[in-house]
């Protein structure tokens, strides 16, 4: 057997290499100097909700494509009582869909109010982010974690905090701003959770990544929207009149390529989360780091490199990639199923033995009662 080797590669790792390439762009965007847009706050906030928000395009689709089907089963439900107790089933499961939805949007939008504000941060937190998702992951779903797991996200964040001791990112943010970097750790904390939070409304709330997002657009571009005119009025964090009276050209492609890079982040990783785990959205805004490096000085070489173990690092975690040495692939959801196909096979076979050998005493049984009644006519 190989030392490496191929976890299993299917059609659901799609949205995680498209997320890979449109936060790579969304990087490279957010070090443009040349816009008023992200000296404010508020401002990107809306746009970023406005991605978000855009999910009602393919929801209305969606709902339009099914709408026939739904019509049909709502007729036959009273034709048919184990329809009917399907659907209250489903009136259950579904209870408290909105409350987590609600609870989803606040939590992101606290987080997304974060997102300027940190930009100064060099600090590499985002590599936390494997280790406290797994931590909310745990507590929300019971998945237990694995040798393959730990190792993994040990030697990421190690490799992590070796980059920043290497640029001197941590010392400097420690130093000069502590409270930013603490505030950073919060975001990641919140990102994390709002990841974990999204797979459980959607899976078990039944939620579609269109509705979901769309709502999460929605609840947040009211409260930004109430905010953001108080804001004008009485707090003044934005600059209002600065950024719209400049606004042109250059403005204006730079708030179209936030709101689609965003749009495609936020639809790649919710698809990722849904149909594998929050811990797979990590390796998108690994790859999106990327960007922050691509002037190939010495420096920044260094750290492609680390990254690129990052990288590797990340695929082991999430079981693309298969370490086949020390027993590190054992447990895989791979290995595991299969271990588990086959003890199912195994036990099938015994009974089939079993059968087998009962039908076989039972035809020597009555063998033995013809012999015997023959013997004695």
């Amino acid at each position: 057997m190989a030392c490496i080797s191929l976890g299993k590669i299917d059609k659901n790792l799609i949205p995680i290499v498209i997320g890979c390439i449109v936060c790579f762009f969304n990087r490279l965007l957010n070090q443009y100097d040349e816009t008023l847009l992200f000296k404010n706050i508020i401002i990107p906030s809306i746009y970023i909700s406005l991605s978000r928000f855009l999910a009602v395009i393919p929801y209305i689709i969606l709902k339009i494509r099914t709408k026939g089907f739904n019509d049909c089963c709502v007729k036959n439900i009273n034709k048919d009582p184990i329809k009917y107790i399907y659907n209250n089933n489903q009136n259950v499961i579904t209870k408290g869909k909105k409350r987590y939805t609600f609870l989803s949007a606040i939590i992101y939008l606290i987080n997304q109010f974060q997102f300027v504000p940190t930009f100064k941060i060099k600090t590499n937190s985002w590599i936390w982010i494997i280790l406290i998702t797994s931590i909310f992951y745990y507590f929300i779903f019971k998945i237990k974690l694995y040798k393959h797991h730990y190792i993994s996200a040990i030697l990421i964040i190690l490799i992590g905090v070796i980059i920043d001791l290497f640029l001197k990112n941590l010392q400097n943010d420690i130093i000069n701003d502590l409270p930013l970097l603490l505030i950073k750790f919060v975001r990641e904390i919140l990102f994390s959770l709002y990841n974990v939070l999204a797979k459980y409304v959607m899976e078990k709330k039944f939620v579609s990544v269109y509705e979901f997002s769309f709502y999460i657009g929605l609840i947040n571009l009211i409260i930004v929207g109430i905010f953001s005119v108080f804001d004008y009025y009485y707090f003044r964090i934005d600059n209002y009149e600065e950024y719209f009276s400049n606004f042109n050209v250059k403005e204006s492609l730079v708030m179209l390529g936030v709101i689609i890079s965003q749009f495609g982040i936020n639809i790649s990783s919710l698809f990722t989360v849904k149909n594998n785990t929050p811990c797979h959205t990590f390796i998108i805004f690994v790859f999106g780091q990327f960007a922050y490096y691509v002037n190939f000085e010495i420096k920044s070489i260094i750290v492609i490199i680390c990254l690129i173990f990052i990288l590797f690092l990340s695929l082991i975690f999430n079981e693309i990639i298969e370490i086949n040495f020390w027993k590190l692939s054992y447990n895989t959801r791979r290995n595991i199923s299969e271990r588990a196909s086959t003890e199912d096979f195994d036990i099938k076979k015994i009974n089939i033995t079993d059968f087998d050998s009962i039908n076989e005493s039972n035809e020597n049984l009555s063998g033995l009662k013809d012999s015997s009644i023959n013997s004695s006519i």
